[in-house]
């Protein structure tokens, strides 16, 4: 994940540095001014990187993941900083559950199946932007989320709640009116998660421990109105 924040901090930094230089005269960071609420709808590309470890130490490493598509909100204010230059504030938040893995770890302990599903992903953000167009803009957007995990199957622990880096680029255009449009693309480094007690309820195999890393690459459409 290190370096796939690098590459996206990399491009982001080149990418407003090169329109700094080129944005037209007529770009104007004012014309995004004010508060904004809008919707969302996104397509998620999970993948966790998992280690079982069995009722004797013995360790096993694998891969689980999947697509999982949801929907939300955000509201926020974007202020001016220069005449192309504003920083938009805001906080997003995911209604419902998704489904994010199942993985059945481990060989030799029955009915060890268990499916991991993310509850109201949600945080705040900061993304600085430059107006290249007096009506569109591009930006950098880095903040914090967090989420709720509930582990479903053959299982007496549960996981605990985790939180995330997140890292995008996007673009938004508005319309005179103050309605906008977004589009973006980024990912979320979560927390570690730790599920005990799978496959078994007091007995030895009530010992075993699923560890992951989950990692969700994104792209989101939005639409709003800016007050």
């Amino acid at each position: 994940m290190k370096a796939l924040r690098t590459k996206i901090c990399t491009y982001a930094i080149a990418l407003l540095t090169s329109i700094g230089f080129a944005t037209p005269a007529s770009a104007g960071s004012s014309d995004f001014s004010g508060v904004f609420l809008g919707a969302h709808a996104q397509m998620n590309m999970v993948a966790i990187d998992g280690t079982f470890t069995d009722s004797d130490g013995n360790a096993s490493q694998g891969v689980a993941g999947g697509f999982a598509p949801t929907a939300g909100y955000e509201f926020g204010f974007n202020l001016p900083l220069g005449p192309t230059f504003f920083v938009t504030v805001g906080y997003s938040d995911v209604s419902g559950t998704a489904r994010i893995g199942t993985a059945n770890p481990a060989e030799g302990v029955n009915s060890a199946d268990v499916t991991l599903h993310a509850s109201d992903p949600s945080g705040y953000y900061i993304a600085p932007s430059i107006s290249i167009f007096d009506n569109s803009a591009v930006y950098f957007k880095f903040g914090q989320q967090s989420a709720d995990l509930k582990a479903i199957g053959n299982t007496v622990g549960q996981p605990n709640n985790i939180d995330g880096d997140l890292w995008a680029i996007g673009t938004t255009s508005i319309a005179s009116n103050g309605l906008f449009f977004k589009t973006e693309a980024g990912a979320v480094q979560w927390d570690n998660f730790s599920i005990s007690d799978i496959g078994g309820q007091g007995s030895e195999s009530g010992t075993n421990i699923v560890e992951g890393d989950p990692l969700v690459g994104y792209g989101h459409v939005s639409i709003g109105y800016k007050f």
